[in-house]
């Protein structure tokens, strides 16, 4: 396990795995003893998505629901990925972007679920589909602050926040500017993989989970 280091730090908000189908995006979430909090249609990306909801981040994992991809999500390497032709994994900061002031930068995704004229900045880097899709996510309100009820409990009472999660990569030196930024986030070296570990509300671990394609 190789830890990373940044100057500038992110948020952490979302961590996603593209899987093959909903059948295994449930059964995924069953054998982790995770309870369902949420799905959502992105229409004109081709995926659907199941979200676990901690307090400080959102555990999702996404599939192709085999409806069509918009040439902007091709452009921005979605496509890609969820034909099984590129990395599957996605984390995503909320709040201030790390990105912003480095060489790379960040590019605008329009995703065509979005209202009109807005974008999803995206990590320049990730136009790399062989490295992870990091990008912000739209409003970016912790789990534990949203007030609009989707969420539901959360985990709770079982379950509190996300401590740590280790990203398993094929070529793992090629992300560490991507993820740097990250603090709960280390890499390692195999098969795309993430290995989650979390808290408890008096914060000792609760579980420790691995999800691979």
């Amino acid at each position: 396990m190789k830890t990373i280091t940044c100057a500038a730090f992110a948020e952490l908000d979302h961590i996603f795995l593209v899987v093959a189908d909903e059948r295994t995006a449930r059964s995924t979430m069953k054998d982790a003893d995770l309870r369902v909090n949420y799905t959502r249609d992105h229409p004109g990306q081709g995926t659907r998505n199941i979200c676990a909801c901690l307090d400080n981040v959102f555990l999702e994992l996404l599939w192709h629901d085999k409806t069509t991809v918009s040439a902007e999500s091709e452009a921005i390497t979605l496509g890609a990925r969820i034909r099984g032709e590129g990395c599957p994994i996605g984390i995503s900061w909320r709040g201030m972007s790390p990105f912003e002031d480095t060489a790379e930068g960040t590019e605008p995704y329009n995703a065509p679920f979005l209202p009109k004229g807005m974008s999803i900045p995206v990590a320049a880097a990730s136009l790399d589909p062989m490295l992870p899709f990091v990008f912000r996510t739209p409003g970016g309100t912790p789990p534990i602050d949203r007030t609009d009820g989707l969420v539901g409990r959360r985990q709770a009472p079982e379950l509190a926040t996300l401590s740590h999660c280790e990203v398993s990569l094929p070529d793992p030196g090629a992300a560490e500017h991507l993820l740097a930024p990250f603090r709960q986030i280390s890499l390692r070296q195999g098969e795309y993989a993430l290995k989650l570990v979390l808290l408890r509300p008096d914060q000792s671990v609760g579980r420790t989970i691995t999800w691979s394609v």
